[in-house]
């Protein structure tokens, strides 16, 4: 029976003469097999300890901390590439690759690594056990590579798809944070307006018992209400927005409500469909370029995907092939692709050529979604200006008509 994997902490002397500390899940039950595994490592163990099974979430706490970005992993697998391809084995290449690694977290992952391969398994055995940071599309990309001889091209290939998911994954990003970060702006601005400059200003007609015109008594009421229900009304927002996004989590229905309501609002909607239609694109070319099967590829992407409304759609693709259908037409009849990319896709088939129509239509999306970051920033900055501005022409019709009438009384 296999031993269960549990966390142990570990203090460790290297070769420099640095301690290293940390924590890595084992699949071992005791510590002698965690010492003699690390050992292998390099360095002189000091001390290793069970870590309670209640005390896990502080590990992962300090992994999450300590991120290992997509880039990172790119450059991992690109430089192995090289290396590969002119003739260096996997573990001198892995040993060069180490010391120029800064990430101490990347760092000990690929230790691992190597241990596992110096006790006898193969690289893509040895990144299984480290799916957090090698994912299942790329621990199968290796499996295939190692089984066909062409480990180095997979590596090169897994590199590259890694770089533009994380282009997509960052345009996707930069494109729904822009809006949010104008409205906190924009929101920010007006609080601030209406809850201490403008009852300051207009405390002082209130106090002079002058007949108000409508602007300044709208100015007022408008003050009062930010002055009264306005923390109230931000923090009720928050707090549902917190119980929703706790619900959708717990409840399948729900999220699938939230992301079909998503996909009906005009501007989102265009973003998460040109994002999600380039990452699949991506997955599809590269999984069937390796020689992953159809429905195999469509399992691994649709455990990828985070829209649940997609999620189903790519389900529902998977059952069309099961009928007999080809992917082409499977996707047309569920919807999960634009036409367009329906169309390209067709054309792979076809012609056989499905790696270069998909990685086409990928970059057709990505490029897509790069326009739309671009073309959202110059459409909302005209519109906020707009709003701002208004707000303060309200403020100042509300404030000179009372002294504009005080005037008046005056001659």
């Amino acid at each position: 029976m296999a031993a269960t994997i549990r966390s142990f902490r570990y203090k460790i002397l290297d070769e420099k003469g640095k301690t290293v500390r940390g924590t890595v899940e084992l699949p071992f039950d005791e510590v002698p097999p965690a010492v003699r595994y690390l050992e292998r490592q390099g360095g002189t163990v000091l001390s290793v300890q069970t870590v309670p099974a209640i005390f896990t979430i502080f590990t992962r706490l300090s992994r999450a901390m300590t991120k290992i970005t997509r880039k990172e992993i790119a450059e991992i697998l690109n430089n192995l590439s090289m290396l590969l391809s002119a003739g260096v084995p996997v573990l001198t290449s892995l040993h060069d690759v180490l010391e120029d690694i800064k990430n101490p977290a990347l760092k000990q992952t690929l230790k691992f690594v190597v241990t596992d391969i110096e006790s006898g398994q193969t690289f893509s055995e040895a990144i299984q056990r480290h799916e957090k940071v090698f994912s299942p599309l790329i621990q199968n990309m290796c499996r295939i590579g190692e089984e066909t001889g062409q480990l180095d091209n997979m590596l090169k290939k897994s590199g590259d798809h890694l770089l533009h998911l994380d282009e997509i994954i960052g345009s996707t990003k930069r494109a729904l944070m822009y809006p949010s970060f104008l409205g906190v702006v924009v929101i920010g601005a007006s609080a601030f307006w209406f809850m201490f400059v403008v009852p300051m200003i207009v405390s002082l007609f209130t106090q002079m018992n002058i007949e108000l015109p409508f602007t300044t008594r709208l100015l007022i009421m408008i003050s009062d209400w930010f002055a009264n229900y306005f923390v109230m009304t931000l923090g009720s927002a928050v707090g549902a927005v917190l119980v929703l996004q706790f619900l959708t989590k717990k409840f399948k229905r729900l999220r699938y409500a939230k992301d079909l309501v998503m996909l009906h609002m005009p501007v989102i909607r265009s973003i998460i469909e040109t994002s999600l239609i380039a990452r699949v694109s991506e997955y599809l070319g590269i999984m069937l370029a390796a020689g992953i099967g159809v429905l195999r590829t469509l399992e691994i992407i649709t455990g990828t995907v985070s829209n649940a409304v997609y999620e189903k759609r790519l389900g529902l693709v998977q059952e069309e092939i099961r009928a007999g259908q080809t992917l082409s037409n499977a996707l047309r009849a569920t919807k999960a692709m634009h036409p367009f990319a329906v169309r390209m896709i067709a054309v792979g088939e076809q012609t056989g050529k499905m790696e270069e129509q998909t990685e086409y239509v990928a970059s057709i999306y990505r490029d897509k979604l790069s326009a739309l970051v671009e073309v959202l920033g110059k459409s909302l900055e005209p519109a906020m200006i707009v709003f701002l501005g208004l707000i303060f022409a309200l403020v100042i019709a509300g404030v000179l008509m009372p002294v504009y009438q005080l005037m008046s009384s005056i001659k």
